[in-house]
Formats: C-alpha cells, sequence, structure tokens
C-alpha cells in the first residue's frame, strides 16, 4: 500500500472547494481507508451528488441557451411590433389626411353649389382649402389680368400680400395656366428665383401651389396658394386640388349660364312688353278710325233707309259687319296686350251673375241663329250675390259663347252657372259653356290657350278670328284669380269650365 495524504485526514478539510475535494477523492477513492471505512457511504453520497450537479449545470447552460434564444425571438418581436406601430400610425396619419381632404372636396363642392355669384365660389374655395391644408395665404388672379383677390388665413403673414405685383401671376401661377391643371412646389426657394423669395420664408411661405380654375376647356384664372405643406400630403393634396379645380369650372359654368338664361329671360320679358305696348298703341290707333268708319257706316245706312235705296244698303250693312268684326279682333288684341303688360284693371262689385249670362246669351242669340244654333241655360237660383269685375265676366263668356257657336252648326250651345264651396270653405262659383260641335282630339286641347294658335287653320278660316280669344279668357280667368279648362273629343262637342272666387 502506498502512503498517500488522504483527504479525510487533512486540517484544511473544511476550508477546501468542492472540486478540489472530488479531486482527492477521485484520487483516494481506492485508497483502503475510505473503502473500509465510513469515508466510502460518503463518498458514494458525494458522487451521486457530483453527477446531479453536472446534470444540473448542463440543464441550466441549456436553460441559459433556451433563454438567450427566447430573448432573440422577443426582440424580433417587438421590433415587428414597433414596425406595425409605425406602419399603423403612418396609415392612420394618411387616412385622417385623406378623410381631411374629402371632407373639404365635399364642404367646397357643397357652398360652391349654394353660392350665388362667381366671387363666392372663389372666396369659399380659397377659404376652405386654407382651412383644410393649413395654407397661410390664398390669391385668386384672373387669367387675362385683372385685380388679385387675397384670402389671408394666418395674419402673421399678411405683409407677403404687399410683395406681389397685382393682376401678376407668379411661375407657379402661369405654368398652371399653361399646363390647365395643378403644380406644386414644396420649397420655392429651389423653383423660383425672385425678390420676394428670401422675404417669404422669412414669413413661413417656403411652400407654394397653383389651381388653375377652367371653365369649357380655357383656364379663367389661377388660384395660387403660399404655406407650408408636408411632403407626405402632397400627391394626395394635388389630386384633391384638381378635383377641386374641376368642381369650381362647373359650378362657374352653370353659374354663367344661368346668368346668360337670366340676361335673355329679361331681354324676352323686355321684348314682350315692347310688343304688348306696341300692340296696345296701335290697336288704339285701329280702333279710333275704325269707330269712327262704322258711325259713318251707320249714318249712311238711315240715310239710305229713308231713300229707301235698297240696292246699295245690303253693301252697306255687310261694311258694318266686317267693321264690327274688325273691331272684335282688335278689342282682343288690346285687352290681352293690356293682361300681359299688367295693365288690366280690376273693378270689383256686387251683381247679378244670371242675369249677366242670360243678357250676354240674348246679345249672341244672333250668331247663334246664323248657325242654326239653339241656347240652353241651366242657372241656380243663388247667383244674384257676386262679387267680382263683371265686365271681364261678361267678356270670358262672351268669347266662350262665340267660340261655341262658330264650330257648331244646327246644334246646342249649353251655358250653366252655380256656387260652389271647396273643401276648405271657400266659396267659388262656376261657368260652363258646352256645345255639340265637331269637338278637339287631346293634342288639340292641349295647345288651344296659347296666343295665336288656332287647332284647325283650315276651320279657323271659315269661322274667323287670330286665335286670341281663348289665350285672353285664361289671361282674365287669371287675373281674377281662378282657373279655365277645357274637355273635348272628335266628333263629341267641346265643353270650357270657369271656376272664379265669389268674392
Amino acid at each position: 500500500m502506498i502512503d498517500c495524504d488522504c483527504v479525510f485526514e487533512r486540517p484544511d478539510l473544511p476550508g477546501l472547494r468542492d472540486d478540489e475535494v472530488f479531486e482527492h477523492l477521485e484520487r483516494c477513492g481506492t485508497c483502503p481507508k475510505v473503502q473500509a471505512g465510513p469515508g466510502r457511504i460518503l463518498l458514494a453520497r458525494l458522487q451521486d451528488s457530483a453527477r446531479s450537479l453536472r446534470r444540473a449545470a448542463n440543464r441550466a447552460r441549456q436553460a441559459e441557451r433556451e433563454l438567450a434564444e427566447l430573448r432573440i425571438d422577443v426582440d424580433r418581436s417587438e421590433q415587428r411590433i414597433a414596425n406595425l406601430e409605425r406602419v399603423q400610425k403612418v396609415g392612420t396619419r394618411e387616412v385622417l389626411q385623406k378623410n381631411a381632404l374629402l371632407a373639404m372636396i365635399s364642404s367646397i363642392t357643397i357652398a360652391a353649389n349654394e353660392a350665388q355669384t362667381e366671387a363666392d365660389v372663389y372666396r369659399i374655395c380659397m377659404h376652405k382649402v386654407c382651412s383644410a391644408s393649413g395654407w397661410s395665404l390664398a390669391r385668386l388672379t384672373p387669367a387675362g389680368g385683372g385685380t388679385s383677390r387675397w384670402h389671408v388665413a394666418d395674419r402673421l403673414a399678411a405683409e407677403f400680400t404687399g410683395l406681389l405685383g397685382d393682376g401678376e401671376p407668379t411661375a407657379l401661377g402661369l405654368e398652371a395656366l399653361r399646363g390647365g391643371k395643378p403644380v406644386w412646389a414644396p420649397d420655392l426657394r429651389a423653383r423660383l428665383d425672385t425678390p420676394w423669395i428670401e422675404r417669404a420664408a422669412a414669413l413661413g411661405l417656403r411652400g407654394g401651389a397653383a389651381l388653375p380654375v377652367v371653365v369649357g376647356g380655357h383656364a379663367i384664372a389661377v388660384v395660387e396658394f403660399f404655406g407650408t405643406a408636408g411632403e407626405g400630403t402632397a400627391t394626395a393634396l394635388m389630386l384633391a386640388m384638381a378635383t377641386i379645380g374641376a368642381e369650381i369650372g362647373r359650378v362657374l359654368a352653370r353659374l354663367r349660364a344661368d346668368e346668360a338664361v337670366a340676361h335673355a329671360r329679361d331681354a324676352a320679358e323686355g321684348a314682350s312688353r315692347a310688343k304688348s305696348a306696341f300692340l296696345a298703341s296701335m290697336s288704339h290707333e285701329l280702333r279710333t278710325p275704325l269707330n269712327a268708319i262704322l258711325g259713318y257706316a251707320d249714318l249712311v245706312h238711315e240715310i239710305l233707309d229713308e231713300e229707301d235705296a235698297t240696292d246699295v244698303r245690303g253693301d252697306i250693312v255687310r261694311m258694318r259687319q266686317a267693321g264690327e268684326h274688325l273691331l272684335g279682333l282688335i278689342n282682343n288684341i288690346l285687352d290681352l296686350s293690356k293682361v300681359e303688360a299688367g295693365r288690366m284693371p280690376v273693378i270689383p262689385e256686387r251683381f247679378d251673375l244670371g242675369a249677366l249670362v242670360r243678357d250676354t246669351a240674348e246679345l249672341l242669340k244672333p250668331l247663334m241663329d246664323r248657325r242654326n244654333n239653339v241656347a240652353r241655360l241651366d242657372l241656380a237660383g243663388d247667383l244674384a250675390d257676386v262679387e267680382t269685375d263683371p265686365t271681364l265676366v261678361r267678356q270670358i263668356l262672351f268669347n266662350l259663347i262665340s267660340n261655341a257657336s262658330k264650330f257648331t252648326d244646327a246644334g246646342t250651345i249649353s251655358i250653366a252657372a252655380a256656387r260652389q264651396t271647396d273643401p276648405s270653405g271657400e266659396p267659388w262659383f262656376h261657368l260652363s259653356v258646352a256645345d255639340t260641335g265637331i269637338g278637339m282630339t287631346e293634342a288639340q286641347c292641349d295647345q288651344l290657350f296659347e296666343p295665336y294658335r288656332q287647332v284647325d287653320p283650315r276651320l279657323a278660316r271659315r269661322a274667323g278670328g287670330t286665335g286670341l280669344g281663348l289665350c285672353l279668357c285664361r289671361g282674365l280667368c287669371t287675373l281674377l284669380g281662378g282657373t279655365i279648362a277645357a274637355y273635348s273629343a272628335p266628333g263629341r262637342g267641346s265643353c270650357f269650365t270657369v271656376r272664379l272666387p265669389l268674392r
């Protein structure tokens, strides 16, 4: 047996490290002192502990490796989350910007369509665009020169309005006018070489844009904006401004068309008033000498009666009838001119409507007799208390009965009058004149009340007239606050109904 320095006999055993103890045990493991004594049990336990420690150390190293890999995965996940958050923020910002631009386009479109003048359209455009996009100033300049119009959104930059020539677009504005589409310059100093550029930058006006206003394919004006706008919004902003420019062009085209229509309407109304005044004047000039001719015809007729000159008396009667017919036409023209010119007086008074209808029918009896027509009256008993203009009512009734007599041969002219109350309780009276004549189609009825229109020129030549009677009736009914309507069918006659307020 070889002598050894047994670990269990070392005085410094308590101070030895675990690895030093293991080293000695491995060296002294075959020592009889260890194998024979209690050290054998301790050695076995220590060896088991050593193996457990090694396994634990291996597991710890594996866990450290797995933990390191997990940290890498976590870092990568955190990076991806950060990237997604940045993308989300950018996307959200772009969505908000696009929504703001869409809201700007919508608000400009709505406001511009409600505008009454071109100046209102431009003012709305400059105000809305500056508010939505952050531009500090906006300037409108007509394409052909003229006074510029400013909109100042930032008072601190108001000094800039005095640096530009009035009515002279910048190079950006001229480019937009030539190209017909918006132009964008994020840095004016890199794009323009002008004396005011440094002062503009000092006022915070580093960028600019120009929006042409195109109407009918031609740029009529340019709106220039000055201030700052982010690069990220440039594309969307330019698209929005192009949309706004097109919409403003459509609105201006509509306003100009409306203005042209209004001018044409005013001119037509002026011409109509001049025509009515002319007709009224000419009708008066014609009626005055015609009355004298009719008077002399009556005088000659009386003289011929006294002398019993039957050979020429018929000619005088025909001359008198022709004169009366011509006088009736002139009277219709004169009255229609007065209605159209708003000069027909309405003088209401109380009268007996039934008596007025009977008197008018009796007055027109010779006309009905010439056509072998029979008049039939259907008058209510409560017509004595009517308050309106009896002269105009008689004229309406006269024209309707005359018209019915002209287009009816050997038939019946039915004249009716009655009081009625509408659902609101308002009292009205109705007049109707119906005949058993030739009748009309629906298309002919649609043009009955138009001036100088006759449903059948051949019949009109036979019956006479200018086509003004029914138009005059409609005008008089409107003047009295009522209405007139016609109902007819070919071969079944016609019926005209008049509805007028009782008082």
